[in-house]
């Protein structure tokens, strides 16, 4: 009896973690970068826009220049997508599209998470929502000053702060 309750339970617990990993891993390929791969495999679709130094960490500033990806969950990104590199390592991404689609995008990013690990709206700053895809990344989506909205996912290991 107790062992074929041990395999019940496991047999959820598996069910739960494998989603879990499925649903990161097709939300990752939705925002098609992931954070800490290499420079070398985007050094010829980038385009250099300096530097920027936060928290005293140097982060090289980049738009990618490739052109086959210009629309994120059906919207159409504007003002490119950039990404910054310390050390040749992506440590941040950055999405903007023109208007606000929070709410849109929420539910988007929302659909690719389990119930547990949905993205959070924090309730002193309308219009922002975070969530952690692992223990050094986060992903946030939130509506700026100028009513445009942004996703940045970013290493929270080293880059605590937006840059855009």
């Amino acid at each position: 009896m107790l062992k074929e309750i041990f395999k019940s339970h496991l047999k959820r617990w598996l069910f739960l973690v494998t989603g879990i990993f499925k649903s990161k891993k097709n939300l990752l390929k939705q925002l098609r970068f992931t954070i800490g791969e290499q420079y070398e495999n985007y050094e010829f679709d980038l385009k250099s826009k300096g530097e920027k130094t936060v928290n005293g960490i140097c982060y090289e500033i980049y738009l990618y220049e490739k052109g086959d990806f210009k629309t994120l969950f059906g919207l159409p990104i504007s003002r490119g997508i950039v990404l910054l590199f310390n050390a040749d390592i992506l440590s941040a991404v950055y999405y903007r599209f023109q208007g606000n689609h929070f709410e849109y995008l929420l539910n988007e990013i929302n659909s690719y998470l389990p119930k547990n690990r949905r993205m959070v709206i924090n309730p002193f700053i309308a219009y922002r929502a975070t969530c952690n895809l692992d223990t050094n990344t986060v992903l946030e989506l939130l509506v700026k000053k100028d009513e445009n909205t942004g996703i940045s996912i970013r290493n929270t290991k080293y880059h605590n702060s937006s840059l855009s």
